[in-house]
């Protein structure tokens, strides 16, 4: 039997931006505190690219070899953090998140690292959307809330917490625990440096 390991693939914010993001965290705690809320630790910020999850292990220096080449091919670029919006939609949200004011080069960076692991997007899932999980809604607090999120939105919907530049990508292992998922670098690829 095969050694598997929960894997994903990411980009993470600078220490500057981190700090912002876990601030707005903990003014959302403050001023929505609800026990439906799962806000991400604050070690745990990143954006994905892509999750691979249970993977065999066997694979992961190919994986972190194709990793290697989609990042040769990708220059350093801003990343701005800009807005909240919510999965499926804001009314009844299951995940809460912070935007990006200009998605094209994650995008594109993200849409190279997923030909690369030949994945194909699921007929079911829409496009990558590139954005920050902030939090996700319990299903049975979802109903009675939307007095909280729509508070949450007008409150915060258009907050903006600056720019920060994506240097390197990042796969990762998620170990799940009682007290939520801890993250590992496995490899880190990085991107080629602006003149």
């Amino acid at each position: 039997m095969s050694l598997q390991k929960r894997l994903f693939i990411a980009v993470d914010p600078d220490l500057i931006i981190t700090n912002k993001i876990s601030d707005l965290i903990t003014n959302l705690k403050n001023g929505f505190p609800a026990e439906g809320f799962r806000f991400v630790s604050r070690q745990n910020l990143h954006l994905t690219l892509l999750f691979l999850g249970e993977t065999d292990v066997c694979l992961i220096p190919d994986i972190s070899k194709k990793l290697d080449a989609v990042c040769q091919k990708f220059s350093e670029f801003d990343l701005t953090f800009k807005g909240l919006g919510a999965f499926p939609n804001k009314r009844k949200p299951r995940v809460l998140w912070l935007g990006v004011s200009d998605p094209e080069p994650v995008t594109a960076l993200a849409n190279a690292v997923i030909r690369s692991a030949g994945s194909t997007p699921d007929s079911g899932k829409s496009r990558f959307s590139p954005h920050l999980t902030l939090a996700r809604v319990s299903d049975e607090w979802r109903k009675p809330s939307s007095d909280v999120f729509s508070g949450i939105f007008s409150t915060h919907g258009d907050v903006s917490l600056g720019t920060t530049r994506v240097r390197e990508v990042i796969l990762y292992q998620s170990v799940l625990q009682p007290g939520g998922p801890r993250y590992t670098a496995l490899s880190r690829h990085s991107l080629q440096k602006l003149c």
